[in-house]
């Protein structure tokens, strides 16, 4: 049932909202008339409508879900709040401005009922005998459904499921290469609906290559970097047909174009963060062919200084990765668990990054800092740390000229520069504009790949004994606690990128 009610300037208290969601005032402004303020859900929005305000009037919306608040807006005659949950008690606190001055507040509530959504929705392509392929759904089941609606298409080939409401997968049957099938799953029970949930997944090759500058795998052993080389062995395991694949053996573009993702790992002890942008002969011949087949939808998945290789690659500006200050040093012993956030919530926006691909089936936690929540993922137990970040700072800002507590900068940076802010450090969830772990998709480039970047320093592939020593096997990456959780997102970013 929707709850109306009046909050008074002298009395202006509402627990659960973040910031002073609601200020106390003074009355310059009128309180909107609560009886002119309506709404309705409309599909999967809720619109707010009132009555006629004078022309020098408007009203500012501001959005909390659950107590937390998700944002403001300023509105002429309506407020619609897009793809509503199920479950959660929604709260919109409608107050007059003009332009300057603002009205004390009336609240009104919506919550939507009806199951909730599934979660963690993945689909992969399974080879069978014979070279044909099946298209493999899966996803974690909603807690209270007893129908999902499973909508798949690609072309025009259609399926239309109901299943049971406990299902964890399905199979899509006889996938034909070059085609792309869009995914939908709607959780039901008796009380109504829930939200779409969707995926996609362009029917193709899947070989993985491992990217390398040095010649063979024995001289990589030899010389390479111990998170480069706990990074290889956990490959070679996880994906026992991938490839070792020497940059300087890219020679043509049909190299490259055997393989729908492709992993790189640079990892520099050397003290000098000049040496991040710094590449060797093998690696500027081969950037043609790397470049032609990224443009043409090859993907990759970039982990610390490797990053500076979207440089070389045109997909941002040269000169960006030297203003993340990137740590090359040998590191030391560090006694404290290492956290990041993989949310971000400036006060005027929050986003849950936690339901990425990236972090399937990895625990997070929740907590608040500076008045605000903020959901956390441990990646660095006690230990020797490296600390080799490998980030951009204030380059949303930079692309979309807002700033970077902005709503609209996210907006912007996403939907139109293909820029998805994943994690950042824990004390930086409240700024758009640290580039940490974060995702590249086309956007207004030329690029149709797509690239995942980890430059979380806290992500080592391998963290090292206590006195500093090396560890070069893969049965004796056991010194980080949580390195589980780094093998898993790497995991979850190749088969994500897969779909891609």
């Amino acid at each position: 049932m929707k709850k109306i009610f009046m909050i008074m300037a002298a009395a202006l208290m509402f627990i659960g909202c973040q910031n002073k969601d609601i200020e106390v005032l003074p009355t310059i402004l009128s309180a909107p008339d609560a009886e002119s303020i309506t709404g309705e859900l409309n599909g999967d929005d809720y619109v707010w409508t009132w009555g006629t305000l004078a022309d020098t009037l408007k009203i500012q919306v501001t959005l909390v879900a659950n107590g937390v608040k998700q944002g403001s807006e300023i509105c002429e005659t309506s407020y619609t709040h897009k793809t509503v949950d199920t479950g959660i008690d929604y709260q919109y606190v409608f107050k007059l401005t003009d332009g300057k001055n603002f009205s004390a507040g009336v609240v009104k509530s919506f919550t939507r009922d009806g199951a909730q959504k599934i979660t963690n929705l993945m689909i992969s392509q399974k080879e069978k005998d014979g070279g044909a392929y099946d298209a493999y759904v899966e996803w974690t089941a909603s807690p209270d459904a007893t129908k999902l609606h499973l909508t798949a298409s690609a072309g025009t080939r259609t399926i239309n499921e109901d299943i049971d409401g406990t299902a964890t997968d399905f199979t899509i049957q006889d996938v034909v290469v070059g085609e792309e099938w869009t995914v939908s799953i709607v959780s039901e029970n008796e009380k109504g609906t829930s939200l779409s949930v969707s995926g996609t997944l362009k029917i193709g090759k899947t070989a993985v290559a491992f990217l390398s500058m040095h010649a063979t795998e024995a001289d990589f052993m030899t010389n390479a970097d111990d998170d480069e080389i706990g990074a290889w062995l956990w490959f070679k395991n996880a994906y026992p047909t991938g490839s070792y694949l020497y940059f300087g053996d890219i020679t043509s573009s049909a190299v490259m174009d055997n393989f729908r993702v492709a992993f790189f790992i640079r990892d520099i002890e050397t003290g000098n963060a000049a040496d991040v942008t710094t590449w060797p002969a093998e690696v500027t011949s081969s950037l043609p062919y790397v470049k032609e087949w990224y443009k043409n939808g090859g993907n990759l998945l970039l982990w610390q200084h490797a990053i500076a290789y979207l440089e070389q690659l045109g997909r941002i500006p040269e000169g960006k990765i030297a203003g993340g200050g990137p740590g090359t040093g040998k590191g030391g012993y560090n006694p404290d668990i290492w956290a990041m956030a993989v949310n971000t919530n400036t006060g005027n926006i929050n986003v849950d990054h936690s339901t990425h691909p990236l972090f399937r089936n990895i625990e997070t936690y929740t907590d608040q800092a500076d008045g605000k929540s903020r959901v956390m993922l441990a990646i660095s137990a006690p230990g020797w740390k490296e600390d080799h970040n490998c980030l951009f700072f204030d380059y949303p800002s930079e692309l979309t000229g807002l700033g970077n507590q902005d709503a609209q900068c996210y907006l912007d940076v996403t939907e139109k520069y293909g820029i998805y802010p994943l994690a950042t450090w824990d004390g930086q969830f409240q700024w758009i504009s640290q580039l940490n772990i974060w995702e590249a998709r086309q956007g207004n480039t030329e690029f149709q790949g797509t690239v995942i970047c980890v430059g979380n320093g806290g992500c080592e592939f391998n963290q090292n004994n206590p006195d500093g020593s090396k560890v070069t096997t893969l049965e004796g990456m056991t010194n980080n606690q949580y390195q589980d959780r780094i093998f898993k997102m790497a995991q979850n970013a190749i088969e994500y990128l897969k779909t891609r």
